[in-house]
């Protein structure tokens, strides 16, 4: 029955060992593909790859596991050892499944043969194949779990050349637009006018060469507002703030002037030297504005007209800031809302638009005694723009009782414990996963915060929690070797037993090796 069911699991289901050699920074990633269990298959499920603790390891995380429509939790493997080609090497240790209702004994198989076929479980930094054995109380035989997918790389979470480097065409940097590019009638007033330029004045501690700098100007007697977005402008009227005429728009159909954007970020992060004309700060309308929308694939506008965008935009960061007593560099950070009515939403565009002045036409000017000023420019220099998702563990308690972490590792005095129930983490990102992976032979468990960014920029952060001996009160993990001869816990009705060197599974009467083979 096992060769039948490992037929159907793996027929044109196999990876090819990798020639060249690879190395764990390569191969991490988010993986997107299907599940097979016991041949049967599920579809379009995420694994993640996560750099080890250990050297040449590589941690697996399989989430929101399911097996006959019961939800058991997530599959969270540390240390899984990895040779130069990328398969991944058998892992003798108990590894515990991360689930309130259910733990079992899993193993990453290697070497597993039917006829003439070999499979492994091997990555690489384009596909991953992950055969797992997993034995447990309420399963009759151990079931082997297959994974296979690619690395996902046709989303994006980031906003691009966020600090305005590279070369400027047409005078705008690659990612951003202003009047140079806008469309509409009004559109050979506003040229060449040099609102938005290139410079040299970068932020400090930027590791950039260059900045963006906004300006207002004055265009057929108008107060005409500074003004730059990953979107594209829209002249259309001579009253600035006529929405129908003037705007800023993504619409996904207009190439090359939107920007494809998968994220829900928690905030947007940015650095603006403002400086209005009139320096007078007691005055509220001397406030430059960013303002960002993230957008379902539909057309949208801003500033809007009307009230017909109610279901295209899942969340918005607005700010209008005023400069600070310096006139300097300030970093500034606007936390994004999401509309409840469209969470469910696929973000799939972002429009960023920065402005010189939070009011269309409203620049501000000065006056000195009776000839009021209003060719003195304002002006906003920005560097160094990105969107930040969070990925720290807000809490983590056990049984309740909160635990403390110093530099990501916290000590506990009590025994080790792989009781997933007594366990909750809570991580501040509002798209962030947390991933709890036990480790019984060092004793200690391991918090995973992964950001949904990880994709692109493998962003995540790891928290460790030592166990105290349970004899010595000793906070330092007992030896591997000993770990293994001692930990024979049946906590999911199984017995792991070491004969001559060799870990074997019992299983009532029945007897299984490390890949889940039931043995004569």
């Amino acid at each position: 029955m096992m060769k039948k069911v490992i037929f159907t699991l793996f027929a044109g289901l196999m990876v090819s060992a990798q020639v060249l050699a690879v190395a764990v920074k390569d191969v991490c990633g988010q993986f997107n593909g299907d599940l097979n269990i016991g041949g049967t298959p599920y579809p379009n499920r995420t694994v993640y790859l996560l750099p080890g603790t250990a050297e040449n390891a590589l941690t697996f995380v399989l989430p929101d596991f399911i097996y006959n429509a019961g939800k058991l939790g997530n599959i969270v493997l540390p240390d899984i050892p990895m040779d130069e080609t990328g398969k991944l090497t058998l892992n003798d240790a108990t590894l515990y499944l991360d689930s309130i209702s259910e733990r079992a004994t899993i193993t990453v198989v290697n070497g597993l043969k039917d006829g003439d076929v070999e499979y492994n479980s091997i990555v690489s930094a384009e596909e991953a194949q992950v055969l797992l054995s997993i034995a447990a109380s309420s399963l009759p035989e151990p079931i082997l779990v297959l994974f296979q997918g690619k690395a996902a790389k046709d989303k994006n979470f980031t906003l691009v050349n966020g600090g305005f480097e590279g070369a400027w065409t047409n005078d705008e940097p690659q990612g951003w637009h202003s009047f140079n590019s806008a469309t509409g009638v009004m559109v050979d007033f506003i040229k060449n006018n040099y609102q938005f330029t290139r410079s040299t004045v970068v932020r400090p501690g930027s590791k950039g060469a260059q900045s963006a700098l906004l300006s207002s100007t004055m265009a057929l007697g108008v107060k005409a507002n500074g003004n730059c977005t990953n979107g594209q402008i829209n002249a259309g009227s001579s009253t600035a703030d006529d929405p129908k005429g003037n705007y800023n728009f993504s619409d996904p159909a207009n190439e090359g002037f939107n920007t494809p954007f998968n994220g829900r970020p928690d905030s947007i992060v940015f650095w603006a030297k403002y400086q209005p004309a009139d320096r007078n700060p007691a005055n509220e309308v001397n406030k430059a504005r960013l303002n960002v929308i993230i957008t379902t694939n539909a057309r949208y506008q801003d500033p809007e007209e009307e009230d017909k965008y109610g279901d295209v935009k899942i969340g918005t960061a607005c700010v209008n800031y005023a400069a600070n007593a310096q006139m300097d560099w300030q970093r500034i950070a606007v936390p994004f809302e999401y509309l409840p009515a469209n969470k469910d939403k696929q973000p799939a565009y972002i429009l960023t638009t920065f402005s010189t002045n939070m009011v269309p036409g409203g620049g501000s000017s000065y006056s000195e005694g009776s000839v009021k000023k209003v060719n003195v420019l304002d002006s906003v220099y920005l560097d160094d723009v990105e969107v930040v998702y969070n990925k720290s563990l807000t809490s983590f308690a056990i049984d309740g009782n909160a635990v403390t972490f110093d530099k990501h590792i916290a000590k506990v005095q009590s025994n080790y414990c792989d009781d997933c129930a007594k366990f909750k983490a809570v991580g501040n990102g509002l798209s962030a996963q947390t991933f709890i992976g036990f480790d019984a032979t060092h004793r200690c468990i391991y918090i995973y915060v992964i950001a949904e960014d990880y994709a692109q920029t493998r962003a995540y952060n790891l928290y460790r929690v030592d166990f105290a001996d349970s004899d010595t009160g000793d906070l330092d993990p007992i030896d591997p070797q000993e770990a293994i001869e001692t930990i024979q816990s049946r906590t999911a009705g199984f017995e792991k037993v070491m004969i001559n060197g060799q870990l074997l599974i019992r299983h009532g009467n029945d007897w299984y090796n490390v890949a889940g083979m039931k043995l004569k």
